[in-house]
């Protein structure tokens, strides 16, 4: 059967189909220069990934949007949650620049080559997905986590959320609130009691579940711009002033690691993050840096 002969256009087509992919990238890139404008990566010089606690992701990109838009000239990439030991583990193997963890580094660490900036304060409190919780007492919060099914003043379900038996938030309990040890050990071999092994994980279970009683920070709260409410501690707001007057008795400290040898994009985000923008950043969030 005979064709008719291909159109100018359907030759400019077949032309176009045998380009490699990339060319095409290329065009795209020429018409956006050409219009003022290149892709971030194209302006970058040096990517700053930064990863540990997930308490403080979230407050750690925010620091890395407010640095890039000063300085173009790095990129912030914050890693899901790692937790303190696997924060630790990858900036000792250079998979991160700079790590975030819920605690200040032993000597050990220090040794081995980690260099600790600064550390962050911030309070770590009970919050609730309840529309209206009450105040509680050091003494009561016990018997929350020991009995099968506490409740509200109001009656409705208390439901406890655990952190793993790894999680840092339970030497802190543990260490503040007389009973807590024996209490927690009740909880885990508590059927159906949920344990979240992220803060991320934690925070979401806090806000799906009704009645929720989870333990978290306020960095994480701010940061994350959780809708979760916050209850007083022995008739004390967990608030930053109350962490300065030393009269909020459970308090985090978030520390930022680097290598011995830090990278120059890793440099930078410190040195943001100890400027005065970016302290004011951080109090905004909920934490204040510790001498």
């Amino acid at each position: 059967m005979a064709t008719d002969p291909p159109t100018k256009a359907d030759q400019m087509t077949n032309r176009c189909a045998r380009f490699p992919r990339w060319i095409g990238v290329l065009a795209v890139i020429g018409l956006a220069a050409g219009a003022g404008w290149a892709p971030a990566y194209a302006q970058s010089q040096s990517t700053v990934r930064v990863g540990g606690t997930g308490m403080a992701l979230a407050a750690m990109r925010q620091v890395g949007e407010n640095l890039t838009s000063i300085d173009r000239s790095v990129t912030i990439e914050v890693l899901p949650s790692l937790g303190t030991p696997g924060g630790l583990r990858a900036l000792d193997d250079r998979a991160i620049d700079v790590a975030v963890i819920g605690r200040p580094l032993t000597d050990n660490e220090r040794v081995g080559g980690f260099s600790q900036v600064m550390c962050l304060a911030t309070p770590l409190l009970f919050a609730t997905s309840h529309p209206s919780p009450p105040g509680i007492a050091r003494a009561d919060v016990p018997g929350f986590y020991s009995r099968p099914n506490p409740t509200w003043p109001d009656g409705t379900p208390l439901k406890i959320l655990l952190r793993s038996r790894a999680g840092s938030e339970n030497g802190y309990l543990v260490a503040a609130i007389p009973g807590m040890a024996d209490a927690l050990e009740n909880a885990y071999k508590t059927p159906g009691v949920p344990v979240a092994t992220t803060d991320q994980e934690n925070a979401e279970l806090a806000l799906r579940i009704d009645g929720s009683f989870a333990i978290m920070t306020l960095l994480q709260i701010r940061g994350e711009r959780l809708r979760l409410q916050m209850m007083p501690l022995d008739g004390v707001a967990p608030t930053l002033d109350n962490v300065s007057a030393r009269t909020y008795p459970l308090v985090v400290r978030v520390c930022v690691v680097v290598p011995a040898s830090p990278t120059s994009g890793a440099a930078k985000f410190v040195e943001y993050l100890s400027s005065g923008p970016g302290l004011a950043l951080m109090r905004s969030l909920g934490a204040v840096p510790v001498k």
